[in-house]
């Protein structure tokens, strides 16, 4: 069982692959990408950084994704729940994931810390900080924004683009301050 709270949530759940946009879709397909062969080593399987690539990302990106899921791999303190490529749910730490990849776009680098928290100890947070920052930085930069599901619209289809973030002064669901790191 988890030991994350509720309330440290940073947006509420999305629990359908499909109803992702396109930067959610890229991110949690070169996860489940990533963590294939793990699962099956003997298999050969499709490189998780081609996304990237065709998504216009640089190496920097990819070296990130994967720098920050060595670290969260060899430093979890608990089971992460992933999905297979072809599953039609969203996992909750694929979702964790993507909420702490908006956060540090949206440059709230502690609270992204609190969610990450829930994988990994402080002094492991700490070394993860780096690349999930470098990696979300990327992503804004190939214009590839995830969005507030708190924001979002409920829609029927899939959307084809995220959303930017429209209004700044905006007040956005986050983590609890509280507990936001001390550098």
């Amino acid at each position: 069982m988890s030991s994350m709270q509720p309330h440290r949530r940073a947006a509420p759940r999305r629990e359908r692959f499909q109803d992702l946009c396109d930067a959610e879709t890229l991110v949690v397909s070169a996860l489940r990408l990533w963590a294939e062969p793990l699962r099956e080593p003997e298999r050969q399987h499709p490189h998780w950084q081609d996304g990237m690539t065709a998504a216009g990302l640089s190496n920097d990106a990819a070296v990130a994704f994967d720098t920050l899921m060595r670290i969260v791999l060899s430093a979890t303190s608990r089971p992460l729940d992933l999905h297979r490529p072809p599953c039609p749910a969203l996992g909750t730490d694929e979702a964790l994931l993507l909420d702490m990849l908006r956060l540090a776009q949206q440059g709230l680098h502690g609270e992204a810390g609190v969610l990450m928290n829930d994988w990994l100890s402080l002094t492991a947070v700490r070394m993860a900080m780096a690349p999930l920052c470098v990696l979300a930085a990327a992503l804004a930069r190939a214009g590839l924004t995830l969005p507030d599901p708190a924001q979002a619209s409920p829609m029927p289809s899939r959307p084809t683009t995220c959303p930017i973030d429209r209004q700044r002064d905006r007040a956005r669901p986050t983590a609890d301050r509280g507990a936001t790191l001390l550098h």
